[in-house]
């Protein structure tokens, strides 16, 4: 077998580097079929890249990590044979073990190459939020995401997180973003669920909301054979007389035309709850956490909450 010689006229053996002393024998070699295990493994996760001394890796380390990623037993000096031979750079030889130019890319690791955009690149540089130190160092963080629910929801849906999560989430989306948080549990969605608030059909007289208030509103159906009252639609007015006749005779997007077209072929009309009066200021952002708040009970409603649900899906909102 073909050794390369170093200039210190140390060869590569089984262990690793050694001092050539006499002819070497057929056993000290490494093995064959271990080097192309090896080389296989660096083809796939490993590529070559100049670095700073103090970052070179370990021919001995690395050797293990291909031991557990094969599931076989590896010499150090197959490892160190099977980078050599294809091209991998080493910075220095001490002693059986050789220090490579090396930058692993393997599976495992691949969450720590997406980039964080957004709150997530924000929230990653607040060392004074313990939130950022657990989600920075989470593999399944949703580090792209756009949207305070988003985040809302992973917190929710993975075991051991607990209200303090939240809490601290919401504070830092509001450093973050300069905006109230738009909680989900800000909004008590049983009072349109049980007909607890104001109703509303078409043709009734509302007085106007108060000045600097707005009302958050609810467009509602009851749905038959069960009588089940559900909310296809979430939104904010100061005059819901006539946000409703709106609503009915200028539905908006295609998904409500349909929807209000579907229910005057049945001699049906949509009715409005009004479930809460807010100020101007917070508007936008309770209106936010309302639809996300409906948007997760007609989910469960459909009985389609297996796991991960597209719960956007739920209402006729258009997708913010």
């Amino acid at each position: 077998m073909s050794t390369q010689a170093h200039k210190y006229s140390k060869v590569i053996l089984k262990h690793g580097f050694g001092v050539r002393k006499n002819q070497i024998q057929e056993n000290d070699e490494p093995s064959h079929a271990q080097i192309n295990k090896c080389k296989q493994w660096l083809k796939q996760f490993a590529r070559k890249k100049s670095l700073p001394t103090d970052r070179c890796l370990n021919s001995y380390y690395l050797k293990h990590v291909v031991e557990d990623a094969v599931g076989e037993y590896v010499t150090n000096g197959a490892f160190i044979q099977a980078a050599v031979d294809l091209g991998f750079k080493y910075s220095s030889i001490v002693g059986p073990n050789a220090f490579f130019h090396i930058e692993l890319r393997l599976p495992e690791d691949e969450w720590r190459r997406i980039k964080p955009t957004g709150f997530s690149k924000w929230l990653f540089q607040q060392e004074h939020f313990l939130l950022a130190q657990d989600a920075k160092a989470d593999p399944t963080w949703p580090r792209t995401a756009r949207r305070f629910i988003d985040f809302w929801r992973y917190l929710n849906r993975h075991g051991g997180r607990s209200t303090s999560d939240e809490e601290w989430l919401s504070e830092a989306w509001e450093s973050w973003s300069g905006q109230m948080a738009p909680q989900p549990d800000l909004i008590d969605t049983d009072l349109v669920y049980d007909q607890k608030c104001d109703l509303i059909s078409l043709g009734d007289q509302y007085p106007l909301a108060p000045p600097g208030f707005v009302y958050l509103y609810a467009l509602i159906v009851t749905e038959k054979p069960y009588d089940l009252l559900r909310v296809r639609y979430v939104g904010q007015t100061v005059s819901p007389s006539k946000r409703l006749r709106e609503h009915i005779l200028r539905p908006g997007s295609i998904e409500r035309v349909k929807w209000v077209g579907d229910l005057l072929r049945n001699n049906e009309y949509p009715r409005m709850a009004i479930f809460e009066t807010v100020l101007e200021d917070t508007a936008v952002q309770m209106e936010m956490a309302a639809i996300y708040a409906f948007s997760e009970r007609e989910t469960l409603w459909d009985d389609t909450l297996d796991g991960f649900p597209p719960l956007d899906n739920a209402l006729l909102n258009i997708k913010k």
